[in-house]
């Protein structure tokens, strides 16, 4: 199997497990924020992106380093990985008390109550083994136990969350899919005669920890870019407009958690292939060609039916997030191009770098909404994150540059930027039709555009390929 199809088929595995629970996840978001309105919705969102913060803390970067140590030595999964997993699960079980405790002396209210239950999930966050599966090339019960997990919140939710008083149904539906999926990760493990156990070997273990600490300041800051606008829009206006905004941000977290998983695809590929060989610099290019390829119509789509999306999506009370969600759709193309030097910065062991560009982005976007929010509310808000979005795209594509990996060829982007064109004219046209006759000319006119144009390629007995 080549290179680009073992990416294709962990992509696959994972990607489309990601694709199918998030999609799950989009429709229990659209239920609460139907069923709660955008002020109690804008509480759930509130306590939801505070929470981001401490799960990326209880994780630890594990679930994007420890993919590269199993790719490594995936002899060392016993030990290794119950080292990383017991002082894990002790930190964030000592983190999710500390955290409510806090919580409990300090906030009063609704607020108080479902943020506290959402930093429970903090511990099934910890026990998670998500980044072994990826680390042995194996994504498929990812996927599968993802979505599992998923249909069981969103069966918990529409049976416990009946009208805007019951925003308690929200978190702990969140919490038992958060350990389902972490069970059954676990249990496929020991299925397959790999032995986890409670063991504390700092030894073992310190060295991964360390390695992960770049990765982790990194994410930390990239919360910071992604909940700003929630917080500036939550100090500034009310939690109304943090609803409305909630609501235009969510395709956009669709997007680009599908984009992460693509990402997390290549790491373990990258890893073996090793830094500065012919196959790598390869892979980079083509995968950069490929993502442009699926992000730029996605975001003339999104930017032309936005009105069709939002009030079919959340309703008629939500128009006010129209305009958002056409300017938040533009952070598509390089927030997801830029998964790519990630991914093979990473497999170098560069991740010291990423901190000085998340950095020069957290000091952009403060700023950003610190001038527009309190005057321009969520549409300051939007065009902060795509100015921050741009820079934090172009400077990781020059950080991967200065590693000597050049940007690719731009004649690759001919063919996918002819046939986006062309379905923009189409979509212009069907634009005012029903949503689903404009989604499908505008899906079709793009395939059948990059199909005459040579970008898919058809042989025999195999899948058709793109050939960009």
């Amino acid at each position: 199997m080549s290179i680009s199809n073992i990416v294709t088929r962990n992509f696959l595995a994972f990607g489309s497990g990601e694709v199918i629970s998030r999609a799950i996840a989009f429709c229990t978001a659209i239920y609460l924020a139907r069923v709660l309105g955008a002020e109690n919705y804008g509480i759930i969102s509130f306590a939801i992106g505070v929470t981001l913060y401490l799960s990326k803390i209880a994780d630890f970067a594990i679930d994007v380093i420890g993919i590269k140590e199993i790719a490594n030595a995936p002899d060392s999964i016993n030990q290794l990985a119950s080292s990383v997993l017991s002082i894990r699960l002790v930190f964030a079980v000592l983190l999710s008390g500390l955290s409510i405790l806090v919580v409990q002396l300090f906030l009063k209210g609704r607020e108080c109550t479902i943020i506290s239950l959402y930093f429970v999930t903090l511990i099934p966050i910890a026990a998670n083994t998500k980044w072994i599966h990826l680390g042995l090339e194996n994504a498929w019960p990812i996927g599968l136990s993802r979505i599992v997990s998923e249909m069981l919140a969103l069966g918990l939710v529409i049976v416990l969350v009946r009208n805007m008083y019951d925003l308690w149904g929200a978190p702990f539906a969140q919490i038992v899919g958060e350990f389902c999926f972490t069970l059954i990760l676990m249990s496929l493990l020991k299925q397959q005669k790999y032995k986890l156990v409670f063991c504390w070997d700092l030894t073992r273990a310190l060295p991964v920890f360390l390695s992960a600490l770049p990765i982790l300041g990194q994410a930390m800051l990239f919360l910071i870019i992604y909940n700003s606008d929630l917080i500036f829009l939550r100090l500034f206006r009310n939690s109304e407009s943090v609803g409305y905004y909630a609501a235009a941000y969510m395709l956009i977290c669709f997007l680009a958690n599908v984009g992460h998983s693509y990402g997390m695809s290549l790491l373990p590929t990258l890893t073996r292939l090793g830094a500065y060989t012919s196959e790598e610099k390869s892979l980079y290019q083509t995968s950069i060609v490929h993502m442009y390829a699926v992000c730029i119509p996605i975001s003339i789509g999104g930017c032309l039916l936005a009105s069709q999306i939002i009030k079919i999506g959340f309703g008629e009370n939500y128009t006010n997030s129209i305009l958002a969600l056409q300017i938040l759709i533009w952070c598509i193309p390089l927030s997801l191009l830029r998964i790519v030097p990630w991914a093979v910065l990473i497999a170098r062991g560069h991740q010291k770098d990423f901190l000085k560009i998340m950095i020069y982005s957290v000091i952009t976007n403060i700023a950003l909404n610190t001038l527009l929010v309190p005057k321009y509310g969520i549409i300051g808000a939007a065009v902060a994150t795509v100015i921050t979005e741009t820079l934090s795209g172009v400077l990781m594509f020059k950080c991967a540059a200065h590693y000597e990996l050049p940007f690719v060829a731009l004649r690759r982007f001919f063919r996918p930027t002819v046939a986006s064109l062309l379905m923009t004219g189409v979509l212009i046209v069907f634009r005012q039709s029903n949503i689903f006759i404009s989604f499908i000319s505008g899906v079709g006119t793009f395939g059948i555009a990059l199909i005459l144009f040579g970008g898919i390629r058809f042989r025999k007995g195999q899948f058709p390929a793109l050939n960009i």
